[in-house]
């Protein structure tokens, strides 16, 4: 083969190969081209200049292949709006809620109140559902933040009114209903703004820009949102102004024939389209950051995306957790993979975890991240003030503002239910809330809407004390005078039955009498019980996990676990950050952490000790009570020898429990899973075993007496910890007390059997 003829082949492989890429693309690509469609249906072929000006529609361009109607059922575009009604809530201290959802329910981190459907006076309006849509926060430094709109996937409340129908086709056809007190329609302009469709290319397309579809919702361009932020075509004209918008089609993405074609389509969301929506609201409310080199992951730093643990199905509902803070589709919760799935079946080459040295009960008491998620390395969000009338967002610890570079440690609580139906500790960003309501006649708390706080504070600010930062309340006469003005303010309101101000903050609701004196009482309303924000993201590396130094990473002094610090107030009688430690934020009893510092010294010092003197112990009795051929008849006592043993077994027996190291323990734990009623059974003839046991071996009254009512204390104490009541003190004394009578009676039969063994050629 001469030169040429080699030269000639190279470049055709070379050509090859460099269609190789683009054949496999081609191949591998969700949809063929397609013909783009207005909302009337007709084609959009921007090359012969058919409807070349208008905006796509998702429901006739995508619809005609896919289910649009049943793909919008799923909650991230419906958000419980199929659900929300004005009586939903009646007779519960929340009766202003119209939905569980974020499109009508309740988060103090990005707070509006939706409007009823049906209203008696503008008074009663915080947002109608436009406005819901239409508002966007004014831009910071080059960032413009999002709205509701911003998120939300469209369809649901941002396509249909509470009644089912279309708002733009409906409000066109009878255009009064933006003069009347409809909560869906009043003051409205969705015959010109249309409605924002279920957006594919949010989670379809891999080059949505978000901050264009933040600009074109602030324009008031709904039904031009997804054809600008998907990168089809630029939109120009503004409703907000006017104007009608039209759309220039960027046409080298279409074909000859006008059919449109995305190069970077993607059939399976990747997680930088989960992170459009979930980067920023994630890290605010739980400091949760994906891909962060500050931040790690070991699940990300493995190659794992969102969906591999949150699948989802036909009507595009993903696999849920169970998050503490979220009301929306409950029937979803715990659907998605847990620790345990993964990391006992192996999935996606998941180690095994075997917990090795790790005592098997504390995997019923800790969830895995408890551990798992020591530390984050960003912080979140540590309270929400909204007592000036804006967001006020304290971040955790020392940190200026939430994702800082600031290392936290978690708070714990004991969430009420895990996947498996165990109730188990688990970490949470504790976060504060601090909000006006009023008082009604019937004693409801309504809160404020931001609009009525923000105009009584600007009443009143020059007045109030100089304070950094501005929602720092803490001066009773600056809590006095906003209460004040906020009655002046309010007096009138037609939304409420009285106007009687009140200011949650710490645990505390402050008011004022008839003299306008300060009252301070503890906070027991809906405020208290907002639930905090669950933490799962950012897991550590086993090595880094609470346990891999040993029990003292829970069990010292030093353990966060027990004796970490939790801010109750950020903003105190001083001004300075009130705090509780972690044991009082359980609702454990105080001894807790005095048990704990011993364990603490014991596990450094004493457990050495103990091993040797119990194999020494142990060892002596043993050789005693068999080299000694004249030994007391075990009816009458227990001789010294087999106290020795006794004593032997206690404390090797500790040693086995706080080790983990017994295989009957790991037997009990299997046979406990596999039967509920194994408990009882177990703890049924250990009883008769036990009773019979000291009858027959035991012949002195007295001890006998002790050694049965420490048989019925295990009994009463087993029965105890099988049911589990709710009351933290009571569950941890009685397992403390358990394991010491576990440990005796234990040792009590293991003596006997071997004084039987010993004494095997006498009668009883």
């Amino acid at each position: 083969m001469n030169l040429i003829n080699r030269v000639i082949l190279s470049f055709v492989f070379f050509t090859v190969c460099l269609g190789m890429p683009r054949l496999s693309f081609a191949v591998s690509d969700p949809c063929p081209p397609f013909f783009l469609k207005t909302d009337k249906g007709e084609i959009i072929n921007p090359m012969t200049g058919e409807n070349a000006d208008q905006p796509y529609s998702s429901r006739k361009t995508c619809g005609a292949c896919h289910d649009v109607d049943k793909i919008s059922k799923g909650y991230h575009f419906m958000m419980d709006w199929d659900k929300a009604s004005d009586d939903r809530f009646k007779n519960t201290e929340t009766p202003w809620l119209v939905s569980t959802g974020l499109t009508g329910g309740l988060i103090t981190y990005g707070y509006f109140q939706m409007a009823k459907k049906k209203i008696s006076h503008p008074d009663e309006i915080d947002l109608t559902a436009f406005e819901f849509i239409a508002r966007v926060p004014d831009a910071s430094r080059g960032y413009q933040k999002p709205g509701c709109a911003g998120c939300h996937a469209g369809g649901g409340m941002m396509e249909f009114d509470r009644d089912g129908q279309r708002y733009d086709t409906r409000l066109a056809e009878n255009p009064e209903l933006a003069d009347t007190l409809d909560g869906d329609y009043y003051k409205s302009r969705w015959d010109k703004t249309g409605v924002i469709e279920p957006d594919c290319f949010l989670c379809h397309g891999n080059r949505y820009h978000m901050q264009t579809r933040i600009e074109q919702t602030k324009n008031l361009n709904f039904k031009w949102i997804g054809t600008a932020a998907s990168g089809m075509g630029k939109v120009y004209g503004k409703v907000s102004e006017g104007e009608v918008p039209k759309v220039v089609y960027n046409k080298r993405l279409f074909n000859e024939d006008g059919t449109f074609y995305m190069p970077d389509m993607v059939f399976k969301p990747e997680s930088k389209n989960c992170l459009t929506c979930h980067a920023s609201i994630e890290l605010g409310k739980r400091g949760n950051s994906w891909g962060d080199p500050v931040n790690p992951d070991v699940h990300h730093l493995a190659g794992l995306t969102c969906i591999d643990c949150h699948p989802g199905d036909i009507s595009h509902n993903f696999a849920k957790g169970n998050a503490m803070d979220g009301q929306v589709a409950d029937d979803l919760d715990n659907t998605m993979r847990s620790c345990r799935d993964c990391h006992t079946e192996g999935y996606k080459g998941a180690t095994r975890m075997k917990h090795r040295g790790i005592r098997k009960d504390h995997l019923d008491k800790l969830s895995c991240e408890a551990c798992h998620i020591p530390e984050l390395k960003r912080s979140a969000v540590g309270a929400m003030f909204l007592n000036t009338g804006i967001f006020g967002k304290q971040g955790q610890t020392d940190a200026k503002a939430f994702g800082d570079e600031k290392p936290w440690k978690p708070a714990y609580v004991i969430r009420k239910k895990d996947k498996d139906k165990i109730p188990r500790i688990t970490p949470v960003n504790a976060m504060l809330n601090t909000l006006f309501t009023n008082k009604e006649e019937n004693g409801i708390y309504t809160p404020l809407f931001l609009s009525e706080v923000e105009k009584a504070y600007h009443q009143c600010k020059d007045k109030m004390s100089e304070r950094k930062p501005a929602y720092d309340f803490h001066k009773p006469e600056d809590i006095t005078l906003i209460l004040s003005t906020l009655a002046l303010t309010l007096d009138g309101n037609r939304r409420f039955t009285a106007i009687a101000p009140q200011f949650h903050t710490g645990g505390r609701i402050y008011s004022l009498t008839s003299n306008k004196s300060l009252t301070i009482e503890d906070d027991t309303t809906w405020v208290k019980k907002l639930p905090y924000f669950s933490i799962s993201h950012n897991v550590s590396p086993a090595d880094k996990a609470l346990g891999a130094g040993g029990c003292k990473d829970c069990h010292s002094k030093e353990s966060h676990l027990f004796n970490g610090l939790v801010v109750t107030d950020y903003f105190g009688n001083n001004g300075k950050p009130v705090t509780v430690s972690m044991t009082q934020f359980l609702s454990l009893p105080s001894s807790v952490q005095k048990w704990n510092g011993f364990f603490s010294v014991y596990l450094k010092g004493a457990l050495p000790i103990f091993i040797a003197a119990g194999f020494i112990l142990f060892l002596a009795g043993v050789l005693k009570s068999f080299s000694s051929g004249t030994l007391p008849d075990a009816a009458t006592r227990i001789n010294s020898a087999q106290w020795m043993i006794l004593s032997a077994l206690f404390i090797l027996g500790h040693f086995f429990l706080v080790k983990d190291m017994g295989i009957f323990m790991s037997l009990y734990q299997a046979l406990m899973t596999a039967s509920p009623i194994f408990g009882p059974v177990f703890m049924l003839v250990f009883l008769i075993i036990y009773f019979y046991l000291i009858q027959k071996q035991v012949n002195s009254a007295g001890f006998k007496r002790i050694l049965q009512g420490i048989g019925i204390l295990m009994v009463i104490s087993g029965l105890i910890l099988w049911i589990r009541p709710s009351m933290a003190g009571l569950l941890f004394y009685t397992e403390v007390l358990h394991g010491l009578l576990a440990l005796i009676t234990a040792g009590v039969l293991l003596t006997v059997i071997l004084d039987i063994m010993i004494h095997s050629d006498k009668t009883v």
